[in-house]
């Protein structure tokens, strides 16, 4: 319990030092208070996480853990003029990986009906009247399902918001704060991957929508390829036939190259003897050493985040520092691939895509709820 950091500031301190960070003149008490609330986060996404990984036990999923980093933070305090910092959902956050959409839904089905106290506040349930008077239907309504309903980025996934409440005593100084549970598939990961490797080599921001169009129309296309060959749905552009996906894919990739751009990059191979606290450290703009990557390791997770704060002090001008929990090697390199600059299975899906024909695709039915 030690090692965790308690919340030290009224929701109203930190909501204002939020708003500061967004207007740019923030305090070096501002700073405090932001790296405390960031800080506080990491007993909540422990506590998920383990229930996570107990809940993966004897499962193929992926699961790993991330605290938002400080520089995204304020980015996005910044992109999205009404966020703030005291109800910002996604400050911890836990992702999970799945071989296919069934299997996620399965896995989601089993955690959104657990019996814990925390509360969803991403999803709730209607009641729905039938003939018989004492029986009624349920429905449950998702905010944030992008495989149901993709973003128009082409992003598809997940995610789940809850918020931590507990009677224990020890647990009761983190009630109220968030954690975001992201469920994707293997698929809809490296699509993920991809945008996240792309938008380093190009300097670009296609996650947050904000790249030039052949970019973004790219990863839309690439998106509804994926979609439909291997998840057997439809992405964000179901209104377009396949074949003429295909054509303005290559028309695309014909004028920007970045299919081939992905596929020439070189996948990071180093290996660091493992233990479960990794920090992930990649510089993007130190000329001298851009685009490569530094791992640290540690047998505890107090070490980790002590370093973790110094890291991102030093160098949040050139890097960008992630705290990561994983059980394993490949768990890291699988769930933060963008770091190791790994596209190749997004290379492999799309080519595969590319040579295929509207008739031979599988049926593409509805998603199960």
């Amino acid at each position: 319990m030690s090692a965790f950091i308690r919340n030290q500031y009224s929701n109203s301190r930190v909501k204002a030092a939020g708003k500061r960070f967004r207007d740019g003149n923030a305090s070096p008490e501002d700073s405090i208070v932001l790296d405390n609330w960031r800080a506080a986060h990491s007993y909540v996404l422990n506590t998920f996480q383990a229930t996570l990984r107990n809940r993966a036990r004897g499962t193929n999923v992926t699961v790993a853990q991330r605290l938002k980093r400080r520089p995204t933070i304020i980015d996005k305090l910044r992109r999205e003029p009404s966020m703030q910092l005291n109800t910002m959902h996604d400050m911890a956050g836990c992702r999970l990986i799945f071989e296919n959409i069934d299997q996620l839904i399965r896995f989601r089905e089993k955690m959104t009906w657990s019996r814990f106290r925390h509360k969803p506040k991403s999803f709730f349930y209607l009641y729905h009247d039938t003939e018989h008077p004492m029986i009624k239907t349920m429905e449950r309504v998702d905010k944030y399902n992008y495989i149901e309903n993709p973003k128009s980025s082409g992003y598809r996934g997940i995610h789940d918001v809850y918020e931590y409440n507990v009677n224990s005593v020890g647990g009761k100084a983190w009630n109220g704060l968030h954690v975001e549970i992201q469920y994707r598939t293997v698929f809809q990961h490296a699509w993920a991957t991809a945008v996240e490797v792309a938008d380093l080599v190009t300097t670009n921001r296609i996650k947050f929508s904000e790249g030039d169009r052949p970019h973004e129309r790219f990863f839309q296309l690439s998106s509804e390829l994926i979609s439909r060959v291997y998840e057997s749905c439809y992405g964000p552009l179901p209104q377009i036939p396949f074949d003429d996906v295909v054509k303005e894919f290559n028309d695309i990739e014909h004028s920007i190259g970045l299919l081939h751009t992905l596929k020439r990059l070189r996948t990071s191979e180093r290996s660091d003897v493992f233990r479960k606290n990794t920090l992930l450290i990649f510089y993007t703009s130190d000329d001298e050493i851009a685009n490569t990557l530094e791992i640290e390791t540690f047998d505890s997770i107090s070490e980790a985040i002590n370093r973790y704060g110094e890291l991102e002090k030093n160098l949040s001008d050139v890097a960008d520092v992630v705290l990561v929990r994983s059980d394993s090697e490949a768990s890291v390199r699988l769930a933060y691939r963008n770091y190791f600059s790994d596209t190749v299975e997004f290379v492999r899906y799309i080519e595969n895509a590319l040579s295929r024909t509207e008739a031979e695709l599988p049926y593409i039915g509805k998603l199960a709820k």
